[in-house]
């Protein structure tokens, strides 16, 4: 598994207008909980206004061959019947 820690940069606390930028990569099966176990410390590590505004969220990447199970489309069969 790999799990991409992204860090979005909001203009302001609506979170409307953000820009996401990747922060850290893990891989392997404790790869989540890794991310997961950063995210206190460097939101601690913001200041008081931009913890308001900026957020750091953990998101597992699809592995090659998963993600190239999801894109292939089931082939579409014609059948017609007659009654």
């Amino acid at each position: 598994m790999t799990v991409l820690l992204l860090l979005y940069l909001c203009a302001d606390a609506t979170r409307t207008d953000c820009q996401v930028l990747p922060a850290q990569l893990w891989q392997g099966r404790d790869a989540y909980e890794q991310c997961i176990g950063a995210v206190p410390g460097l939101t601690e590590a913001l200041t008081a206004p931009n913890r308001n505004r900026h957020r750091f969220v953990c998101e597992v990447q699809p592995d090659s061959e998963q993600s190239v199970r999801h894109q292939a489309k089931p082939a579409f069969i014609h059948q017609s019947f007659r009654m």
